[in-house]
């Protein structure tokens, strides 16, 4: 197996993830496709909490892609309230 570039706290940013999956799972079922884990790092080695998310696909159109970010903003909103409030 190849091995990607140095991301020595790669588990902390897999972490937050998981949170914002799963509250968006509880707040809008079905909105989140799987998180999908690589070997590569694309910068997200320059902060914990750093992340890639895609919005849209090649079947969306722009307006459903901005009609999501709604949704998504108020997932990550709820999401930072509650590791605040940890």
């Amino acid at each position: 197996m190849e091995v990607g570039l140095e991301h020595t706290n790669w588990n902390q940013n897999l972490k937050l993830a998981i949170r914002i999956q799963e509250k968006a799972n509880q707040m809008y079922p079905g909105l989140f496709k799987p998180i999908v884990l690589r070997n590569s790092r694309y910068n997200q080695h320059v902060a914990n909490g750093a992340a890639i998310i895609e919005v849209g696909a090649t079947g969306n159109t722009l307006e459903q892609c901005n009609t999501s970010m709604k949704y998504l903003a108020n997932v990550i909103d709820s999401v930072m309230k509650d590791c605040i409030a940890e």
